[in-house]
């Protein structure tokens, strides 16, 4: 999948896994892509799809970790994970 905008090189590199299947992990990755480069963050995205196997039920997916921990499950707005990542990475703070 592409992203909304290609980040530029240099760009500031954020590793998360998406853990689901489906159209709602398609539309989860989509809406993870366009906030990160509204930001001009770029994604390192890892997807797993055995929820089972990462200890997350299967309706608490899709589902968004960094460093193992579940910060985002279902769908949420793009603004919202914009804000997320504006609040986590932009500051120069990491959750």
């Amino acid at each position: 999948m592409s992203a909304c905008i290609p980040s530029p090189p240099g760009t500031l590199r954020i590793a998360l896994t998406l853990v689901g299947t489906g159209e709602p992990l398609l539309r989860l990755e989509k809406r993870l892509s366009c906030a990160a480069a509204g930001l001009g963050l770029a994604l390192d995205l890892d997807i797993q799809k055995d929820a089972a196997a990462l200890g997350i039920p299967f309706d608490q997916t899709p589902a968004v970790l960094l460093d193992g921990r579940v910060v985002f499950n279902g769908l949420p707005r793009t603004e919202e994970i914009e804000a997320w990542l504006c609040q986590a990475f932009q500051s120069g703070n990491q959750p």
